[in-house]
C-alpha cells in the first residue's frame, strides 16, 4: 500500500465528514430561517425523503453500474407495507422500519438473484417490468391496498410511545435518517466491499477474472439499494398519513432516475442535492406554468452537456480549478 493511496483515503475521509458537517449544519440552520414559513419546513422534509431516495438508487448505480429504471418499485413497496403493518401491528417509527426493512431483504434477495444475473440494458429493461408488476398488483388486491385511491388513515406515528405531530420534530427524524444514511455509505464506499463494488463497475469481467463473486457483490448492492429505498417509503407513508400507486409508476422511477443523474452519479453527496434542487425546482417552476417539465428538462440536458458529472461532479471540478490557480500564483511567487 503506497503512500500515495494513504493520502488519497485520508483525504476522501476528510471531505466525506466535511460533507456531512455541510449536510447537517444546512439542515439545522433551514428551520431557524423558515420560522413563520411552515410550508416551507412541509418541502424541506419531502426534500430529505426524495434525497435519502436518491441515495439508495445511487448505492446500486453508483457502486456497481446497474442501471436501474424501476427503482421506485422498492419506495411504494416500503411506504405500503409500513403503511399495512401500521393498521394492524404497531405504529412505532422503528418496528415498522425494522419490519419493512426485513420484508423489502427477504423480496428484493429473491428478485434480485434473477436481476443481476442479466447485464446492460436487460436489467434495466427488467426492472422497469418490475415496477409496473408491483404497480398492477395494487389495483388486483384493491381491497387490501385501496387501489386507485391509495392507501389512507394511516395511524400517526409514534417513537418510544410518543406520538410525532410536530412538523420539526419529523423534520428533524428526517434529517437524522439522511445523515444516517450518508454516514453509511460513505463507509461503505471506503470499505472493501465497496471497492469490490466500484471494480465491478469500472470492468465486471476483470473482477471476475481475478476470482471476484460478481453476482453475489451484484446481489448484496441491490439489497441494501432496495432496502434504503423502502426505509424512504416507510418516512414518506408516515409523514404524510397516506400513500398512492404512483409511488410505484415508472414516472416516479423517472424522477428518482434523475435526481441522481443531475446531482451525480456515484458522487454520494451528488445525488442528494439533484433530489432537493428537483424538488424545490417542481414546486416553485410549477406554480408558473403548468409546462414546468420542458423548462426543466432543457436545463437538465444543458447540465447533462456542461457538466457531465453532475452538479457535484461540476462543482468539484470548479473547486479543483480555483485551488491549482492558487497553488500556480504562490509557485510564481
Amino acid at each position: 500500500m503506497t503512500g500515495a493511496t494513504l493520502s488519497e483515503r485520508r483525504t476522501r475521509s476528510r471531505g466525506g465528514l466535511i460533507g456531512l458537517a455541510i449536510v447537517a449544519l444546512a439542515g439545522i440552520v433551514l428551520p431557524f430561517a423558515s420560522a413563520g414559513q411552515p410550508f416551507l419546513l412541509m418541502l424541506a422534509s419531502h426534500a430529505l425523503i426524495a434525497a435519502i431516495l436518491a441515495l439508495s438508487l445511487d448505492m446500486l448505480t453508483g457502486n456497481t453500474g446497474l442501471l436501474s429504471f424501476g427503482h421506485a418499485a422498492w419506495f411504494g413497496f416500503g411506504s405500503y407495507v409500513a403503511g399495512l403493518l401500521s393498521k394492524s401491528a404497531s405504529s412505532d417509527i422503528v418496528v415498522l422500519s425494522l419490519l419493512t426493512l426485513a420484508a423489502t431483504v427477504l423480496v428484493a434477495g429473491v428478485i434480485g438473484a434473477v436481476l443481476v444475473r442479466q447485464i446492460g440494458k436487460t436489467f434495466a429493461i427488467l426492472t422497469l417490468a418490475l415496477s409496473q408488476i408491483m404497480f398492477a398488483i395494487v389495483f388486483v388486491f384493491s381491497d387490501i391496498t385501496g387501489g386507485e385511491d391509495g392507501l389512507h388513515g394511516i395511524p400517526m406515528a409514534t417513537f418510544l410511545g410518543m406520538q410525532i405531530v410536530s412538523p420539526t420534530t419529523w423534520y428533524a427524524i428526517l434529517l437524522v435518517a439522511l445523515l444516517l444514511a450518508l454516514a453509511g455509505a460513505l463507509h461503505l464506499r471506503r470499505s472493501p466491499l465497496g471497492r469490490a463494488w466500484l471494480a465491478i463497475r469500472e470492468n465486471g469481467e476483470r473482477a471476475r477474472f481475478i476470482g471476484m463473486n460478481v453476482n453475489k457483490l451484484k446481489l448484496m448492492s441491490y439489497v441494501i439499494s432496495a432496502g434504503l429505498a423502502s426505509l424512504a417509503g416507510v418516512l414518506f407513508v408516515l409523514f404524510n398519513g397516506a400513500t398512492s400507486p404512483d409511488l410505484l409508476h415508472w414516472l416516479e422511477s423517472g424522477k428518482v432516475l434523475m435526481y441522481v443523474v443531475l446531482g451525480g452519479v456515484g458522487t454520494i453527496f451528488g445525488p442528494v442535492i439533484g433530489a432537493v434542487v428537483f424538488t424545490l425546482a417542481e414546486h416553485y417552476v410549477s406554480t408558473f406554468t403548468d409546462a414546468w417539465l420542458i423548462y426543466f428538462g432543457a436545463l437538465f440536458v444543458l447540465i447533462v452537456i456542461v457538466a457531465p458529472g453532475g452538479l457535484f461532479g461540476g462543482a468539484a471540478r470548479i473547486a479543483e480549478r480555483l485551488s491549482a490557480r492558487k497553488s500556480g500564483r504562490r509557485t510564481a511567487q
